[in-house]
């Protein structure tokens, strides 16, 4: 916890410097009803279309505070659908495998170059005879020769055409199509997620202690635009001395009061952070003296279930 450093205003001067010396009066000390901050901020950058608070408002965990807009993401959103659905659509079809309409058609194309390679290989057969008996050129066998060949390379390739198909897609094929609709999945969940941040939520229950922006302007993502002021963790910021902290344990018992407060109203509190830093001069503390005019900044977490010590209220703290 960091408590920054202040300077100290003459009555708070005036105020330590009565209660010197010893005895209960040097254990109470003035001091400031504060609470926890807490800034809301985007998660993506964008111009800001609306602020549904003002200053004072009280929110609860979830309320919207402000909604960004982005002219890509809506584009960038439809894109991710078209992509999920295309890769579903090519595992879909992986999975069902080869339609009945297209084995036909490969056992026919199969068929007729059986054909084909039957009947030039009968030519060539008949063209090998006739080369003997030297009724055909050399040349005329090359060509019977070379048709034969041809034609049975082409009953090969349908048979392993028709022999792929019947056995469907391959298992690594369905392991790729899968993985990229889980990518596809992945990005479109991305995409849903940036058009979830254009609107900024409270993340505590609390009071709108400063509103930074308005509609209209463009923001970073992180930029603050909503201070909220965490109620139900009010405390008390206080000066104490160098000597009653070291005389002081970790989570002391403290007594606060209003300084304006009839009869004998008071609130429980302990003793919490307390800054290592020294505050007020002198910084560096050579003689006893010195020393003893050291302050540390340390917070009194508050016990109050009456609501009447609000934020900036002006107290006094008694250990």
């Amino acid at each position: 916890m960091r408590i920054p450093s202040a300077t100290l205003a003459l009555p708070l001067l005036l105020a330590l410097a009565g209660c010197g010396g010893g005895g209960t009066a040097a254990r109470t000390f003035p001091g400031t009803i504060e609470l926890d901050e807490s800034d809301a901020a985007p998660l993506v950058g964008g111009r800001v279309l609306t602020v549904r608070v003002t200053e004072g408002d009280t929110v609860r965990v979830g309320d919207t505070l402000a909604v960004l807009t982005q002219s890509q993401i809506p584009a960038n959103l439809e894109d991710r659908r078209a992509r999920l659905a295309a890769a579903e659509s090519r595992l879909a079809d992986l999975r069902r495998g080869s339609r009945p309409a297209e084995i036909t058609r490969a056992e026919a194309e199969l068929a007729a170059l059986e054909a084909d390679a039957d009947r030039t290989a009968r030519d060539l057969a008949r063209a090998t005879q006739l080369a003997r008996d030297t009724v055909i050129s050399r040349q005329d066998l090359d060509r019977a020769t070379s048709a034969a060949e041809a034609a049975a390379r082409r009953r090969d390739a349908a048979r392993a055409t028709l022999d792929v198909l019947r056995e469907g897609s391959r298992a690594d094929q369905v392991r790729t199509a899968e993985s990229e609709v889980a990518s596809a999945r992945a990005q479109l969940s991305g995409a849903r997620a940036d058009v979830g941040e254009l609107a900024v939520l409270a993340a505590v229950d609390g009071v709108i202690l400063g509103r930074h922006t308005e509609p209209g302007e463009v923001v970073a993502a992180g930029t603050p635009l909503v201070t909220i002021g965490v109620v139900a963790r009010r405390w008390v910021r206080v000066y104490l001395p160098a000597d009653l902290i070291a005389s002081l344990p970790a989570g002391a018992p403290a007594t606060i009061r209003l300084p304006a407060a009839t009869g004998t109203q008071q609130w429980t509190g302990t003793l919490g952070a307390i800054n290592p830093r020294a505050e007020f001069t002198p910084r560096a503390a050579l003689t006893e003296q010195e020393r003893a005019d050291l302050l540390f900044a340390a917070r009194v977490a508050l016990h109050d279930s009456t609501g009447l010590l609000r934020p900036g209220l002006p107290v006094t703290v008694q250990f």
